[in-house]
């Protein structure tokens, strides 16, 4: 571990000693305040929460408690169900019962949620929305990122970062910035966009999910596929923290591909040559030698094996919030440093190590009566370094008799002038190994070629300003927020070049007994610096906010905004600009009924001049059923309310790039005319220009319930929605005769359509000591693509009325059985056939198979997923179980592991490959040691059953006693153990683990403390 990481550590250290250290000096001074909390009948309250800078108690079941308090500071009392209340100390000192006001239910201070550009009420809330609270989460969850803690927990998500499984978006080829696939949701913190990357769950007080247009239409043309709003934390004021965690995993290889060694990879080379018609590349002493000779003379490499690879990687986490202030100024800060190995276990792969530093600091002033701003700041440091080379894209492609990764030198003649040269020996103990075809190794790249880091860096900053304008009218607010984000990135590497030798053998014993030098040895030791990117994004809006209730009985809220951002990144000349404007408008009657106008105006710099401005226009109505008088029989019923919404949300964003409205020209080509007998070169166009260019649509109807029942023993959740993505930007070759493709401009043509249900249930209860609380969500949607430019000669190739992640092939109807079959078998478009080949169906009955006769395969996206969370307290004890599952989907096996033809590395997969003798059991195609175009494409032969339930997470979490962590000068005290993707149950789990030509998937098991102070 490098110097600086200790010194690190050990200021994390200072810090926890000093904040011990301030509690020692302060009790000489400090005030004894004794009370009771009631609430506004007189009833004592258990287990109000009561702060003071860092003192801290909890009352008991008479609402009593004792807490030692320094002089001029405040009481703050914090009890769910009633309104946070500050007492002075003289309140504290001469009340015997300090009094809090309960709140209606959902309508307290811990009970609002963060909406677009304004906090409400839950029990106002119009549109579809989920919350995950980051305290509660990290209180029996000790997930690190914030990228990871939606999957399976929150109703509405498929995964981290799509919401409902819908949207449209860009290619990732096209340069646009926002480098992510069709349909992810716009990630907005602290109010404005931004990457997530090393964000820390510990950064975050509140994640919501909007998910239909009426809460998400705010945030303009990018929130097209829903938004996900993140809140960081901020101090309070007379509540001082000073929060710390610490844990340590490992992680361990879920599954590894298994690759044949030598002597069989060469027993079914032959017989892919025997197949083709060929000769055997290897005689059957070659084949003996590799299986049990000198493993030197007879390599047989095992790139997956306990001799190369660590048994698990670590890492390790330490964190330390602290935040507290006063009136005037409160502040937040997060330091964190982060740090996992690898899986190599030789050279400086068994270095490799990545570290992630981040800081962040969160300050709130109250600059006057009227005025308050706040300024954040955030900063990341990364350092990614490992072994130079690819070594995983080499174990999966490396044949394993080719060549020997070391040499001993005790088989190595000691005369060899070579021997003596060396300058990149191993240990003292070996050669690196290697060939003409191999001057550059996987094994060579670790022990002498050098390292490779790749360093990054963030840097974010944001200053909010809000005047309260109650002056000019009760319930008039301005707000403003700039924001300033920026990433870069760059490869930071030692190059060294070295020798490779390869070795003659002695023809009557296992001695080497001369050496072939191939390449150079030189070790500069100078770094070389490359590959920089960076990534730089600017945002801001300016927002009038109106806020105000009227006899208690009417509330009215309001919001005027102006919006703006920038993003760019390396190579992307033109940016991803937003701009609008927008205005919302919500009346509450009587916390009963309530309706929302929500809508903007949008800019967008893709589109031609006149035709930029776009509308968008939503509307959400909602009833609180359960607070009608025919409704107060319905004990059962403790809260029931009933949402409709809809809207048409205006978005640039399918357009991939820019001027697609205007004409572009091709620096050479062709026209053709006469029927294409004649043509003429010179300039040409690529598409014609389009003046009525316009946005493309999300169209959007939702309507759902939510509520509470028995005794708030079950919750219920649940939304039904109707999507229409219209006004697809394409240039639609079908309505257009084939002269004019040159000519054809871009259009709003094609149009998809998503329907789906999303249900969430929600159990709590007690028994005694024993609580549990078990969530169950699940979302079920499906897509239709309605309207698509396409033309094929049969029906049944259409993509319309099919879902919009089809994906089309051939129908494989077996495995040719001999040459009788091909011959009375319909001709195979693809290269000649062989007994043992793939057998397609021949669709349109033309006697040929070829692309004319791929149909409907599979879906890649599962319609149906859902997600289990158990929590399962005993007394000071709770467990936590997190599982996450879809179905409904297939994937291909593909890739060189499974399609193995040429000089391909062979898998196990091969050992159940087609032969006469096997005809009738085999698994696998005919080998072939020539490209095999026939076998080896998408068809209904290669797809398997993806579906899946996984168990994310299990933590068992143990709250030491209050009186032990007193001792300890600690508010609390936990300690955890846990394990992530520990176990998934699938038909075909073993593919599903397997990871080929990257690190493999693990499972991570880790043990840690969180302290309070």
């Amino acid at each position: 571990m490098k110097k600086k990481y200790y010194k690190i550590l050990a200021f994390l250290c200072v810090v926890i000693l000093f904040q011990s250290n301030g509690v020692f000096a302060q009790q000489e001074r400090l005030i004894t305040i004794e009370s009771i909390i009631v609430d506004e009948n007189g009833n004592p309250i258990e287990n109000a929460e009561i702060f003071s800078g860092s003192a801290y108690t909890k009352t008991d079941a008479d609402g009593k408690f004792t807490l030692l308090i320094e002089p001029g500071s405040k009481l703050i009392v914090e009890a769910k169900g009633f309104e946070n209340t500050a007492f002075t100390i003289d309140e504290a000192r001469n009340r015997t019962n300090l009094s809090l006001k309960s709140t209606p239910f959902l309508y307290g201070s811990d009970e609002m949620v963060d909406l677009a550009f304004r906090k409400v009420h839950e029990g106002n809330v119009v549109g579809a929305y989920s919350n995950v609270n980051g305290d509660k989460v990290n209180a029996y969850d000790n997930t690190i990122w914030a990228g990871d803690v939606l999957t399976g927990r929150t109703l509405g998500m498929l995964g981290g970062n799509s919401i409902r499984g819908i949207g449209i978006g860009i290619d990732v080829a096209d340069a646009t910035g926002s480098g992510l696939f069709s349909g992810n949701a716009l990630f907005i913190v602290d109010g404005l966009p931004r990457d997530i990357e090393s964000l820390r769950l510990s950064e975050i007080e509140d994640i919501t999910v909007l998910k239909d247009v009426n809460s998400s239409i705010l945030y303009g043309s990018a929130a097209v596929n829903g938004v996900i709003l993140i809140t960081t934390k901020r101090g309070e004021a007379f509540k001082k923290q000073s929060n710390f965690s610490a844990n340590y995993g490992i992680s361990t290889p879920r599954a590894l591909p298994k690759f044949l060694n030598s002597a069989d990879y060469m027993t079914y080379y032959n017989l892919g040559r025997t197949n083709d018609g060929q000769s055997e590349a290897f005689s059957e002493e070659q084949i003996e030698n590799y299986r049990s000779g000198n493993k030197y003379r007879y390599p047989d490499v095992d790139y997956y094996s306990d001799e190369y690879l660590k048994p698990f990687k670590s890492y390790f986490d330490l964190n330390g919030q602290f935040s507290g202030g006063n009136d005037v100024a409160k502040y937040y800060s997060n330091v964190g440093w982060y740090s996992s190995g690898g899986l190599l276990d030789f050279g400086e792969g068994a270095n490799a190590r990545n570290n992630v530093f981040n800081v962040r600091g969160n300050v709130d002033l109250q600059v006057n009566d009227w005025i308050k701003t706040s300024v954040d700041g955030v900063s990341l440091f990364g350092n990614n370094r490992s072994q130079r080379g690819n070594y995983w894209s080499s174990a999966s492609s490396i044949r394993p008799h080719l060549y020997t990764p070391l040499l001993p030198f005790d088989l190595i003649d000691s005369e060899n002038s070579l021997l003596n040269a060396r300058k990149n020996d191993v240990n003292g103990e070996y050669l690196i190994g290697g060939n003409s075809n191999y001057i550059t190794t996987p094994f060579g790249d670790g022990y002498a070629g050098g390292v490779y880091e790749r360093i990054f860096r963030k840097f974010s900053f944001n200053n909010r300003v809000d005047f309260d304008l109650n002056a000019i009218t009760q319930g008039l607010s301005f707000h403003t927020n700039i924001s300033f984000d920026y990433f870069t990135a760059y490869d930071q590497t030692v190059y060294n070049q070295y020798s490779v030798y390869e070795p003659i053998w002695a023809e009557d014993e296992d001695m080497i007994v001369d050496l072939r030098q191939h390449g150079t040895d030189n070790r500069p030791g100078t770094q070389a610096v490359g590959n920089a990117m960076f990534r730089r994004r600017f945002g801001f809006y300016g927002l009038f906010s109106y806020d105000r209730m009227f006899n208690n009985v009417h509330h009215v809220t309001g919001s005027l905004l102006g919006y703006g951002s920038n993003f760019k990144e390396t190579n992307d000349f033109q940016g991803v600009k937003q701009a609008h404007v927008g205005l919302q408008v919500n009346y509450v009657f009587d916390k009963k009924y309530m309706v929302d106008f929500s809508s903007n105006y949008a800019n967008s710099v893709k589109l031609p001049e006149g035709n930029r401005g776009g509308f968008s226009p939503s509307l959400g109505l909602a009833w609180m059923m359960s607070k009608e008088d025919f409704m107060a029989s319905a004990d059962n019923i403790d809260y029931l309310k009933l949402r409709l919404s809809g809207g048409i949300l205006n978005s640039d964003l399918p357009i991939g790039g820019f001027f697609y409205y205007d004409n572009r020209y091709a620096g050479s080509g062709s026209y053709n005319w006469f029927e294409a007998t004649r043509s003429r070169g010179g300039v040409s166009s690529s598409w014609s220009d389009n003046p009525n260019l316009g946005f493309a649509k999300r169209n959007e109807l939702t309507f759902g319930f939510d509520g509470l029942f028995f005794d708030k023993f079950l919750g219920v959740e649940a939304n039904v929605f109707y999507e229409k993505y219209s006004d697809l930007v394409t240039r639609p070759n079908t309505i257009y005769p084939s002269f004019y493709t040159p000519y054809i401009p871009y259009e709003n043509f094609e149009a998809d359509v998503y329907k789906g249900v999303e249900a969430g249930i929600d159990l709590n209860k007690s028994f005694g000591d024993l609580n549990l609380v078990l969530g169950v969500n699940m979302l079920y949607v499906t897509s239709e693509r309605t309207i698509v430019d396409e033309v094929y000669s049969n029906d049944y190739q259409y993509r319309q009325g099919h879902p919009r992640d089809a994906t089309f092939g051939l129908e494989a109807v077996g495995l040719f059985e001999d040459q009788a079959d091909i011959d009375n078998s319909p001709i195979q478009a693809f290269g000649a056939v062989q007994p043992g080949d793939i057998k397609y169906k021949d669709q349109n009955g033309d006697g040929i198979v070829d692309g004319n006769d791929e149909v409907y395969l599979r879906r890649w996206q599962a319609p149906l997923s859902g997600g289990l969370d158990i929590k399962l307290s005993f007394k000071n004890l709770t467990l936590y179980v997190l599982g996450e599952g879809r179905s409904g989907s297939e994937t291909f096996m593909e890739g060189n592991y499974y399609w193995v033809d040429g000089n391909d590395k062979y898998s196990e997969v091969v050992l159940g490959s087609w032969t006469p003798e096997t005809k009738n059991t085999a698994t696998y195609p005919r080998l072939s040691a020539e490209s095999d175009n026939n076998n080896f494409r998408r068809s209904s032969y290669w797809l398997y059953n993806n579906d899946y339930f996984s168990i994310r997470k299990i933590q068992l979490t143990y709250k030491v006693p209050q009186v032990v962590a007193s001792t300890l000068f600690m508010k609390n005290l936990d300690v955890f153990i846990d394990a992530s993707d520990v176990y998934q149950f699938a038909k075909n789990r073993e593919i599903r683990d397997l990871r080929v030509g990257a690190e493999p998937y693990t499972r991570t098991f880790s043990l840690g403390v969180k302290a309070n102070f």
